[in-house]
């Protein structure tokens, strides 16, 4: 593995590759300090998706299947938040991508859109740099029976000049609570009646309904 940018080599690493129960366990030469676009995650799922050929964190497949739900996913570029193949940008997806089948549910079939209906004191944590994260947790007005899951996000989309998002932390059968996440304590917060859904307004929709 290796990370080159414009002032040169950034990160570096390489070991064992070892395949077990459709998994692969890495070994590291060098300490692997995943931090920002450093390290590599140390178990990894090979994902089919048609033609593509993707490597997976094996704790990071919800957010896997976020980005597939939002329209991140499949991408037509080099750069992306999950590792794919050389070149497999250029190839064709098909149907819905061969996760895990206890992830499976997690893969929509068209977008959830729900609404904020209450808002919740906020809380802050420090940061690495000198600005706090504000979280504020609020009520959606759609739980399991609309197909919310714990983990999954949803991106505002109205107001539209908010580009934000919430991550579900609990499910009933009607309503979810979930939490946004903001860098920085003076971002103005969510309110009651903002309307959320699992597709980010400014994709399209590129692959067929599975």
């Amino acid at each position: 593995m290796k990370w080159h940018g414009c002032l040169g080599l950034y990160d570096r690493n390489y070991g064992a590759v070892i395949s077990t129960n459709d998994h692969l366990r890495l070994s590291f030469t060098f300490e692997n300090q995943q931090k920002g676009f450093q390290g590599l995650a140390a178990e990894l799922i090979p994902v089919q998706w048609g033609e593509r050929r993707y490597l997976v964190p094996a704790d990071d497949v919800v957010g896997f299947c976020n980005r597939v739900n939002d329209g991140s996913e499949p991408r037509d570029g080099a750069h992306g938040f999950f590792l794919l193949r050389k070149d497999d940008e250029k190839k064709q997806e098909a149907g819905a991508p061969k996760v895990p089948k206890e992830f499976e549910p997690y893969l929509l079939s068209e977008p959830i859109v729900a609404e904020i209906v209450s808002v919740r004191a906020y809380k802050t944590r420090p940061s690495v740099v000198e600005w706090k994260f504000k979280d504020t947790p609020v009520i959606l007005n759609a739980g399991s029976k609309q197909g919310l899951r714990p983990g999954m996000e949803l991106l505002v989309t109205k107001p539209s000049n908010v580009v934000e998002s919430v991550q579900i932390t609990k499910v009933t059968e009607n309503q979810s609570e979930a939490v946004m996440i903001q860098a920085g304590e003076d971002e103005p917060g969510p309110k009651a009646g903002w309307r959320v859904s699992t597709r980010a307004p400014w994709r399209v929709l590129k692959v067929k309904p599975y």
